[in-house]
């Protein structure tokens, strides 16, 4: 045994270091501490996806035969009104064809090349920007709220994650799975809606304690508090209005399933399901919020600093390996 007290004491706190640094920071470290182009990449990301969405579904309404809107689809019995009469008999298909017209879905059959290109690009950018900016606001809730809280924040912050990628990954299958192939369609549609909204009722649970971060004593960290009041009065405020239009949609897409031969609820069906997608952008694009703070904060969040981070239990890194280097060093004294 010929390690002294201080090299045992150096090892030990390195062992610590090397293996929380890797899941914290290295991604971060490339991504968020290099430059200040995430909020432009975050905003022409969501920029163009969002006119992607409204090219294929306005040039969808261009090609409508307006003249003949009414009447679009084929006569219909009174008992044929409704989504219930072909679930009772289990005769889909024809239900499938009424519920097709005004969709996105179906505007998007004619343009699944340009959904791809450009889907595909932005959901990899969001799934690397969201990863980054969760792993930095992980490390930012670390040091500023109650080990309790922080580990909580941390918590919701990581399921959020998931959930968001699971969804942008369905939102991709929608075009494989597309509108003539019915069944996946809808199943794989209703998912990636179902995890839009779980992901979004995950992140304002995880953002709960945002606004009572706390800034260290003896300053006024103007740009924080900036951050925290932002995110109370404009991205909390922002996403329960996308869920909320969850709601709305769902409610005209109740409507229009009650009345099959009626362009009118198809049409704003569609309209409002149009706009939900557009909604996701907005969802993705007001994060741009904490992209900013978070770089123009990353001096003080650098790796550097990642022996003070405190644990989920509520000790700091530096103060456990201290801890545990005076009794190794106690038991070298001793033998």
């Amino acid at each position: 045994y010929s390690s002294s007290p201080s090299s045992c004491e150096c090892r030990l706190q390195r062992q610590h270091i090397d293996t929380m640094a890797p899941s914290m920071f290295d991604d971060t470290t490339r991504l968020l501490f290099r430059g200040s182009r995430r909020p432009v990449a975050r905003v022409m990301t969501t920029l163009g996806n969002s006119a992607m969405v409204m090219y294929i579904y306005v040039t969808y309404l261009l090609g409508v035969e307006w003249q003949r809107f009414g009447s679009l689809g084929p006569a219909l019995a009174q008992e044929q009104m409704t989504i219930r009469a072909y679930l009772q008999t289990w005769e889909l298909e024809p239900a499938f064809e009424h519920l097709r017209r005004f969709t996105f879905s179906e505007a998007m059959l004619n343009n699944l090349p340009v959904y791809l290109a450009i889907g595909i690009p932005v959901s990899l950018i969001l799934i690397a920007l969201e990863q980054d900016r969760v792993k930095a606001l992980q490390t930012l809730v670390a040091k500023g709220l109650p080990a309790m809280k922080a580990a909580r924040a941390r918590l919701w912050l990581d399921r959020y994650l998931a959930c968001f990628r699971v969804m942008l990954v369905l939102i991709l299958l929608i075009a494989p799975c597309h509108l003539e192939l019915p069944r996946a369609h809808y199943v794989c549609a209703a998912s990636a809606i179902a995890c839009g909204a779980v992901s979004m009722s995950l992140y304002l649970v995880a953002s709960t304690d945002f606004d009572s971060i706390a800034v260290p004593a003896g300053r006024d960290d103007v740009e924080l508090n900036r951050w925290t009041s932002r995110v109370h009065y404009i991205v909390r405020p922002i996403i329960k209005g996308v869920l909320a239009l969850h709601v709305v949609a769902l409610g005209a897409g109740a409507l229009k399933a009650e009345m099959l031969g009626d362009d009118h609820w198809a049409l704003l069906f569609g309209v409002l399901e149009t706009s939900l997608i557009l909604g996701y952008q907005v969802f993705a694009a007001v994060f741009v919020v904490d992209d900013v703070m978070l770089c123009r904060k990353a001096g003080e969040l650098a790796p550097a600093k990642i022996a003070d981070e405190v644990s989920p239990g509520g000790a700091s890194v530096g103060k456990m390996a201290e801890m545990a280097s005076g009794n190794i060093r106690e038991r070298f004294l001793g033998s």
